[in-house]
């Protein structure tokens, strides 16, 4: 193993090259990288003798030519590398491969011909790969006398997130995905940033942590940097880079203004040619430093000036905010690690990225600020980060009385811009219909006595008026002028105002009982750009969670990964008031994905039990797996209890309440049933539009039952009209393909649904429900003392044992036992344990 910025040219030459500059020899072998074995392929199909790699260093050059010089030897050809003194002799190459890695060092200042003395000498079977740094002036002349060439372009040494993943685990790292995705963006792919990550983190009690902020200031890199990539700059360039890389994409303009240099462009142009890990834009109107360049760059300008460095973020974040760049200004203010200077950055582009659902970088730089030293702005922003619902009303109570005596303290300017924010903000905090109408009143006079010019703090204004007025139960006029809110505000871009009267529109209609209205409503959030990227806050974690959840029903293919992290670092929901919402999705996706849900089942039955009163609108759309999995696993007994709990969430009369005694066959079946038939039939008022989906589907199992099937047909037909209409596919697959198995016994009788049933039928095949088929029923009826008494069965204890521990003589025990084999068709306690874990009874 040659040292580590060393080169397969400038190491010993031999045979078997063991090292590379990109140290992703971890374990032995090259790490094998099917995209470039797929370039030297194609390279060797084509006629051409010339193929050609130009990448900075450490981009793993080395590695790549040694993989394809063993592929070339695997398969019978000879191959040569070539040094200095082999380019610079006159003998006759043998071999059928010559190999001739940094390139731009060996030639030294003696140009391109001894490379196109070399391949004039060698005949004409043999071929040339020659990498390096940068292309040498000249070259093309090599070209011509190679008669054409392949290029293997840059991008393509870059490392991808499965590239990352196998290289992890050369060096027995484990990462998750969301792991190697942020260290594959923080790298850019550089292949030695990585290979110098792996160490590092396999010291690191957090990676998850140190993978956050890993960069070019980690010191291993540092040095790398330092020996391999910037040890041909003179004081000069390096100076430019400092003061330039204030971030990844700089535009030229901005680079002017930064390093007070007329000439910068052509320095950077120069810089970008010989591949020191900066590269020009395609229109030549700006820069791209490498982020582990750039990272470096900025703690050596802060290491060497500290001063200057702020200074030069703070000059930047103007730049931007002037070009109107709000984002990227407010990055620069938290690159400057100076309060004051990120202090007055929010105050100039806060408001303006909050209205626009940029809340990702505000909800960052508002963490960066101690709230006990907060200005009249930051204490605005804070308490509009949680509308419309607030997880902590005292805390925005108590913050929204701060921000109001600051108003009386605050220069006129600075009054008459966040006063009308304060007062519309102020009014979400609202419940009460009395001080809903006063409130009301005063925003009238204010909006009718005071100009307000800017189109965003108008439209939450007006935002704060509809909430007045759904508060108040004027559900009409809150709808209208919450749809002219949603036009205006989704016209002007302004994401965040559009998503929050979406989500007061949808809490209206939910309210009455209106679910068509609601799922209108979130299919309008669902298509909405969104800054969706963390950290969250409730708005951009709320259109999230939609997002997702709608994806979910209609079974379109769909991440968790961002709900966990939410779930995470919220783990009581004081912050964004979403645990409820989160955790019922991710234990429904558990439910419907397991045989046996023990776990799950039990934690969602905690949560309802616990905080679904407040969240009926969730509740009823888990209703149904609640009951069926709670009979299947615990028998009839559990199920009646699951009622219960559900009833005093959605009302004793709801719809969801009667689809569960329909479903679990109670006495009075035919009076349920009318009670369902007059809602679906009548104003089909529901908590949420899977529940009329769920009833359609009762009804039909029960007519199927009572052997009128078409009925039962016409049922199942107008479930389906509802699933395609508002996507809820996924409940034709819950609970075990109950459903589906209704759509499979109808097929043909749909009519122009027929195409959407096909499309039910294929995703329960994708699920692996077997449609169609007979089923053992899960559902056994255990007495309480018998479901005790099964979980002793898989034990080796005998039945004497099994009486001491529950108190009970040994014939009493024998009577359940019986009982037990013979409900679960056993006709022994093997037969009895394996029978109960086929029905995920264990």
């Amino acid at each position: 193993m040659y040292a580590f910025n060393e080169t397969r040219s400038t190491a010993r030459a031999n045979d078997t090259p063991n090292g590379g500059s990109s140290a992703q020899h971890a374990g032995g072998r090259p790490l094998e990288r099917p995209r470039l074995l797929d370039q030297l392929d194609r390279f060797r199909r084509s006629d051409r003798r010339l193929l050609t790699m130009w990448a900075p260093a450490g981009a793993g050059k080395t590695t790549a030519l040694t993989n394809w010089a063993d592929r070339v030897r695997s398969d019978g050809d000879t191959v040569r590398w070539l040094g200095a003194t082999d380019l610079l002799a006159d003998e006759p190459i043998a071999e059928d491969w010559l190999f001739v890695d940094d390139v731009d060092r060996l030639l030294g200042g003696l140009g391109v011909p001894p490379l196109i003395r070399l391949i004039t000498r060698s005949g004409p079977g043999v071929r040339f790969v020659i990498a390096g740094r940068y292309e040498p002036s000249g070259f093309a002349a090599v070209t011509d006398a190679a008669g054409g060439r392949s290029v293997v372009p840059t991008r393509d040494l870059a490392f991808d997130v499965e590239d990352t993943l196998a290289l992890a685990l050369r060096f027995g790292l484990v990462l998750p995905i969301q792991d190697a995705e942020t260290l594959t963006a923080r790298t850019a792919g550089w292949a030695a940033g990585l290979a110098l990550a792996m160490p590092y983190l396999l010291e690191q009690r957090d990676p998850a942590a140190a993978v956050a902020r890993f960069g070019g200031d980690q010191h291993q890199v540092a040095d790398y940097l330092v020996v391999r990539v910037l040890d041909a700059l003179d004081e000069d360039d390096r100076e430019v880079l400092m003061r330039a890389a204030v971030g990844t994409d700089v535009p030229l303009a901005l680079a002017v203004t930064l390093t007070g240099r007329a000439d910068v462009g052509a320095v950077l142009h120069r810089l970008s040619a010989r591949n020191v890990l900066v590269s020009a834009s395609p229109d030549h109107d700006g820069f791209r430093f490498h982020p582990i360049l750039a990272g470096y760059m900025r703690a050596e300008f802060r290491r060497r000036e500290e001063c200057g460095a702020v200074r030069n973020h703070v000059a930047a974040a103007g730049w931007y905010e002037a070009h109107g760049d709000h984002v990227t200004a407010l990055e620069q203010a938290l690159l400057a690690r100076d309060q004051d200077a990120l202090r007055t950055q929010i105050e100039h582009s806060g408001g303006t990225l909050l209205m626009q659902g940029r809340t990702a970088i505000v909800s960052t730089a508002l963490r960066a600020l101690p709230p006990s030293q907060d200005t009249l702005a930051t204490l605005t922003l804070r308490v509009g980060m949680d509308v419309p619902t607030f997880p902590d009303r005292i805390g925005a109570e108590e913050r929204l009385a701060q921000a109001a005596a600051l108003l009386a303290s605050a220069e006129p300017e600075v009054a008459d811009h966040w006063r009308p924010v304060v007062i519309a903000l102020g009014s979400f905090l609202i419940e009460d219909p009395d001080a809903a109408t006063v409130r009301l009143r005063e925003l009238g006079d204010f909006m009718r006595s005071t100009p307000v010019e800017s189109l965003d703090v108008a439209l939450l204004l007006r935002s704060a008026v509809a909430w007045c007025l759904v508060v108040m139960r004027r559900r009409a006029d809150a709808e209208q002028l919450l749809r002219s809110i949603q036009g205006a505000a989704s016209r002007a871009g302004y994401s965040w105002v559009f998503l929050v009267a979406a989500d007061t529109a949808a809490t209206l209609a939910v309210r009455s009982g209106d679910w068509r209205t609601a799922s209108a409503y979130e299919a309008q959030v669902d298509q909405v750009p969104f800054d969706t990227t963390p950290p969250y806050n409730r708005a951009t974690a709320r259109a999230l969670l939609v997002s997702t959840s709608r994806a979910y029903a209609r079974c379109e293919p769909v991440s968790f990964t961002a709900l966990h992290r939410i779930d995470a670092a919220d783990p009581v929901g004081s912050e964004l008031g979403l645990l409820f919402h989160i955790r019922a999705l991710l234990l429904v996706a558990t439910l419907d994905a397991s045989p046996a849900p023990r776990d799950a089942l039990a934690r969602l039955v905690q949560l309802v039990r616990f905080d679904g009163r407040n969240h009926p609108r969730i509740v009823a759309a888990v209703a149904v797996r609640m009951q069926s999995w709670s009979a299947a696993l615990h028998g009839a007994p559990a199920a009646t209890e699951i009622r219960r709990v559900l009833a005093d969430v959605l009302g004793p009369d709801s719809l969801e309440l009667n689809t569960l005694r329909l479903l679990a066959g109670t006495r009075n079946d035919h009076v349920v049933e009318h009670a369902v038939v007059d809602t679906l039939d009548g104003d089909d008022a529901a908590w949420s539009g899977s529940s009329i989906v769920n009833a359609h589907l009762a009804l039909a199992s029960h007519a199927c039952v009572h052997g009128r099937v078409a009925e039962s047909a016409e049922r199942v037909r107008r479930a389906l009209d509802v699933s395609e209409e508002f996507g809820y596919a996924r409940e034709f697959l819950a609970c075990r393909g109950a459903g589906a198995q209704l759509v499979f016994r109808h097929r043909g009788s749909y009519g122009a649904l027929e195409p959407y049933a096909d499309h039910v039928l294929a995703l329960a095949e994708h699920e692996r429900i077997g449609v169609g088929q007979e089923h053992p029923d899960a559902t056994v009826p255990l007495t309480p003392k018998e479901q005790e008494l099964l979980l002793e069965l898989p034990a080796h204890q005998t039945v004497a044992e099994i009486a001491a521990k529950h108190h009970l003589s040994v014939n009493t025990i024998k009577t359940h036992l019986r009982s037990i084999y013979g409900k679960l068709s056993a006709t022994g306690r093997t037969e009895a344990v394996s029978a109960a874990r086929r029905r995920g009874l264990l």
